[in-house]
C-alpha cells in the first residue's frame, strides 16, 4: 500500500506535535547562529590565529562524539521529550557562561564552556532525530525531513545575517544573552509534546553494543547513516569560513561579512532541502541514486570556493556546497527513518551524529593546522577538500547496485 506524501503547510496544520517541535527548531537555530557570529567574532578579537577559530569549530563537535556511547542508550531508555527539554534548559546556562568567559577574555575557558554545551547538543540532536518518525507518519515523513533541514537552512541565512548584523552593532554578549533566551523559548514550546518513548520488547537489549550490532545486521540502514560522515570530510572547507570572512578580502571582513558568507551556505542549503525534493521527490530507489550526484555538487563547489578571487566569488562558492550537502542531508535522514525500527533510533542516530562530528571536528583540526604550521592558503585547504569529497561520490556509485537489490522499497506518491 502506498503512502500520500503531504504538503510543508498541510503538514504543519494537520500535526500539532510536529508543528511544536519545528517552531522550537525555528528559535534554537536562530539562537544557535546568533552563538557562531558571536564566538568567531571573540575568537578573532582575542586571538587571530586561524588554529584559535578552528580550536572553537572543533568545541562545536568533538564533543557531540564523546557523548555517542552516553546518548544513545539515555534516548532510547527515557522519554525523549524530556531529554529535548531539559538539555535546551542545560544550554542556556551554557550560553550565559560563555558571556562570562568572554568578559574574562579566556580562549581557553570559552572553549570549554562551548564543550560542555555541545555535548548536551549531543542528546538533543539525536533525540530530535528519532522522535520525528514517532510523531509523524510516513508519508509526512519525508516532508518533515525536508520541512527541517530547510528550517536549518533558513535560519542559517536569515540568523547568520541578523546575527553578524547585531554582533558588529551591540557586540558579542548580547549575541549570545539571545542565544541563552532563544533555547528557554525552545523548551517552553516542547513542554506540550506527548510522552515519547522506545517501544519496549521484552528482554531487549538497550546497550549501544546492541545498536551496533543492529547496524551490522542491517547494512542498508548502516549505508544511509554513513552519508552525513562522509558529508563532514568538508570540514576543513567549513572551518575556513570565519577566516574567509575575517582575513582573505581586504574591505570586506568582519562579522557583517562573516554573516553574509553563512548566509549564503543557509540558502544553498534551503535550494538543496526543500527546492530538490519538491523537484525530484521521496521514492526511495531516486533519492539513493541522487546520492553520488549530491557528493559531485559539493566537491565541485568546493574546487571553486578555491578560486574566488572576491567576498560575493566565496558566497557563491559557499552557496554552491549547500545546495548538495542540503540534499544529501533530507535523503540520507528519510532513507535511516524509513527503514530503521525505532527501539533503536535513539542508539544509531547518536551514532551517525558522532561520527559527523567526529570528521568534521579532525578536518577543521587538520586545516587548522596547515594554515597555520605549514603555510597552506585558505584556498588551497578549498580546493583540497573538494578533492577529497569526490571519493565519497566514487565510493556510492560502487555501492549503489547492491544497495538496490537488497531489499524492498517503500514507495510513496508525490503530492498532486
Amino acid at each position: 500500500m502506498t503512502a500520500a506524501a503531504v504538503g510543508y503547510l498541510q503538514l504543519l496544520r494537520q500535526n500539532p506535535d510536529f508543528r511544536r517541535l519545528w517552531l522550537a527548531e525555528v528559535v534554537s537555530y536562530l539562537g544557535d547562529w546568533f552563538n557562531t557570529i558571536a564566538l568567531f567574532t571573540a575568537v578573532a578579537a582575542l586571538s587571530g590565529r586561524t588554529e584559535a577559530m578552528s580550536a572553537v569549530f572543533v568545541a562545536k563537535m568533538l564533543p557531540v562524539f564523546f557523548m555517542t556511547p552516553v546518548a544513545g542508550p539515555l534516548i532510547d531508555r527515557f522519554d525523549r521529550k524530556k531529554l529535548l527539554v531539559a538539555t535546551d534548559l542545560a544550554r542556556a546556562v551554557a550560553a550565559l557562561g560563555l558571556v562570562v568567559a568572554y568578559r574574562l577574555g579566556s580562549i581557553e575557558l570559552l572553549v570549554a564552556i562551548l564543550f560542555v554545551m555541545v555535548a548536551f547538543s549531543g542528546i538533543f540532536i539525536p533525540a530530535k532525530n528519532s522522535v520525528l518518525p514517532q510523531i509523524t507518519s510516513e508519508g509526512e515523513l519525508g516532508t518533515a525531513n525536508a520541512l527541517s533541514a530547510g528550517t536549518w537552512s533558513v535560519m542559517l541565512a536569515f540568523g547568520a545575517a541578523l546575527g553578524g548584523l547585531v554582533t558588529g552593532v551591540v557586540g558579542v554578549e548580547a549575541a549570545l544573552v539571545i542565544d541563552a533566551a532563544t533555547f528557554v523559548l525552545s523548551a517552553l514550546l516542547l513542554v506540550p509534546l506527548p510522552v515519547l518513548v522506545a517501544e519496549r520488547r521484552e528482554h531487549s537489549d538497550r546497550s549501544f553494543r546492541a545498536g551496533l550490532r543492529y547496524l551490522r545486521d542491517h547494512p542498508r540502514v548502516a549505508s544511509s547513516l554513513c552519508i552525513k560522515p562522509l558529508m563532514a570530510l568538508a570540514g576543513g572547507g567549513v572551518a575556513m569560513l570565519p577566516v574567509f570572512g575575517t582575513r582573505v578580502f581586504p574591505g570586506h571582513s568582519g562579522p557583517t561579512w562573516m554573516g553574509l558568507l553563512y548566509a549564503a551556505r543557509g540558502l544553498g542549503a534551503l535550494v538543496g532541502s526543500l527546492v530538490v525534493r519538491r523537484i525530484l521527490g521521496d521514492a526511495s530507489p531516486l533519492m539513493r541514486r541522487a546520492i553520488a550526484p549530491g557528493f559531485l555538487v559539493v566537491a565541485l563547489a568546493y574546487l571553486g570556493l578555491g578560486q574566488a578571487q572576491s567576498i560575493w566569488q566565496a558566497a557563491a562558492g559557499y552557496f554552491a556546497t549547500t545546495v548538495g550537502s542540503g540534499m544529501l542531508w533530507t535523503y540520507s535522514s528519510t532513507l535511516a527513518g524509513r527503514e530503521s525500527d525505532n527501539e533503536v533510533r535513539g542508539r544509531i542516530f547518536a551514532l551517525e551524529f558522532g561520527a559527523l562530528t567526529l570528521t568534521m571536528a579532525i578536518a577543521a583540526g587538520i586545516a587548522g593546522a596547515l594554515v597555520d604550521r605549514a603555510g597552506w592558503a585558505v584556498r588551497s585547504i578549498a580546493s583540497a577538500t573538494g578533492v577529497v569529497l569526490l571519493l565519497p561520490a566514487i565510493l556510492w556509485l560502487v555501492l549503489l547496485p547492491w544497495l538496490e537489490r537488497s531489499a524492498p522499497e517503500v514507495p510513496v506518491v508525490e503530492p498532486e
